[in-house]
């Protein structure tokens, strides 16, 4: 596994927008309220050509509501799990009770792990000297910086990096199953993150819309990495509140561009509603690979027949979406929670598959002497030759006579006949039509 770099401390210091400047993107939510960060937040880094993980967490503090206990409960979390610390305090705000509370709690139970103190929010001369007094910690080598403008970031990332032990071969694998978890508020996405890696990765609340931002967590099956992107649900436009809600949903639309599958939850007993529609919609124009899981499966009364009923209506309402397959699951027992894995690392494999030019051919005359593509116009359409065009996604290109003969039922015709031909459950086909 890469290194994992932790960034810590009290809120609203500037954990997120460093973590940001850290990882070159804005996929940390920044905002001027406290606690604004959730849950842990992971995304890679390279620094000097070594890669690694950064990680932000929701803040240190001592408040008794159960928002921040579980915010508290992560950030220990958080430091248990990573290799370097970066102790992050405010130099405008001052020396806290809460940031000497913090120091004495890592010198004492992290003295084997690299801590560095970086000062944050240093933008002149003068705040270089009020940062002295942030030596009372028992970190005499604070770092000064401002995560904003990015000063000293560069020189505390050169420390951070000699830190490291040398790079294992794991670590130059890149091979990596990216699975985008989303969904409506509340159907259980973050349990079901938290049943697959056996701990309490990310805050569970019945509360929707605790998840904020997008969470990423490594986990590892049968030999193979995955990296699974927890998301904040999305809601109707309509009911997003200015601002932090609104910037999480437009989170989750770009968590389904980073990932291979979308794994799109649904609450068993509301069922599918048109919001999910538009998820799974919008996983397909992406061209990313999708499988639905219905969650809390163990609520719901059936029978022998009860699952094919379920199933059979999710595909009346999909309609040409029928290629999504459909598992029954249950985050609370783990019910099938692996072989909806298993599904997704599968259809990864799909969307990656290649066909020979030659076996694509052998289809083409196998389809066209069986069924012949007409034309309103009376004019005869010639389909030539076929091919598959190199992509992330399978793309397949038609040479034709006339592009414009071809009728829409006959390209969904060949599409069907080419998932009859070659296995690509779960991944949505690309069709172009080309002049010859």
């Amino acid at each position: 596994m890469k290194p994992l770099v932790a960034l810590v401390g009290r809120p609203n210091v500037g954990k997120s927008t460093l973590f940001n400047r850290i990882t070159r993107s804005k996929s940390a939510i920044t905002d001027s309220t406290p606690g604004v960060t959730r849950d842990r937040h992971i995304a890679p880094a390279d620094w000097q050509g070594r890669k690694f993980m950064v990680m932000d967490t929701g803040g240190y503090c001592h408040d008794k509501d159960t928002i921040s206990a579980a915010m508290l409960e992560q950030t220990l979390t958080a430091i248990h799990e990573a290799d370097v610390i970066l102790f992050l305090v405010d130099v405008r705000s001052g020396l806290t009770y809460l940031d000497l509370d913090m120091s004495k709690m890592l010198k004492k139970n992290f003295q084997n792990k690299p801590v560095y103190l970086a000062v944050n929010k240093v933008e002149s001369r003068q705040l270089v000297f009020e940062g002295e007094e942030f030596r009372r910690t028992g970190f005499t080598e604070p770092w000064f910086i401002s995560a904003r403008e990015g000063t000293g970031v560069a020189d505390l990332l050169d420390e951070v990096v000699a830190s490291f032990p040398e790079e294992s071969d794991e670590e130059k694998d890149d091979t990596i199953t990216g699975l985008a978890i989303i969904g409506r508020p509340n159907v259980g996405k973050s349990s079901f993150v938290n049943a697959l890696l056996g701990s309490n990765r990310h805050i569970v609340s019945s509360t929707p819309g605790t998840t904020r931002d997008a969470i990423d967590s490594r986990f590892r099956r049968n030999g193979k990495d995955f990296l699974l992107i927890d998301t904040a649900g999305l809601r109707k436009r309509t009911k997003i509140d200015r601002g932090i809600e609104f910037y999480s949903s437009l989170r989750t639309e770009k968590s389904i561009e980073r990932c291979d599958v979308a794994l799109l939850l649904i609450d068993a007993e509301q069922g599918l509603e048109k919001q999910d529609i538009k998820i799974v919609q919008m996983a397909v124009e992406k061209k990313k690979g999708v499988l639905i899981l219905i969650n809390k499966w163990d609520l719901i009364e059936k029978d022998s027949k009860t699952s094919k009923k379920y199933s059979d209506g999710i595909y009346d309402q999909i309609g040409n979406l029928s290629w999504i397959p459909v598992h029954f699951i249950s985050a609370l027992t783990k019910k099938n929670l692996y072989k909806a894995i298993d599904t997704a690392y599968e259809i990864s494999r799909n969307r990656q598959r290649k066909i020979s030019t030659s076996g694509l051919n052998r289809f083409l005359q196998d389809v066209l002497s069986e069924a012949p593509p007409s034309s309103k116009s009376g004019r005869e359409l010639k389909i030539k030759y076929m091919t598959q065009i190199g992509a992330p996604y399978p793309v397949f290109a038609f040479f034709c006579n006339n592009p414009e003969l071809v009728l829409s039922n006959y390209k969904r015709f060949l599409e069907k006949r080419l998932r009859q031909a070659f296995d690509f459950t779960g991944v949505p086909l690309s069709l172009r039509f080309k002049l010859k």
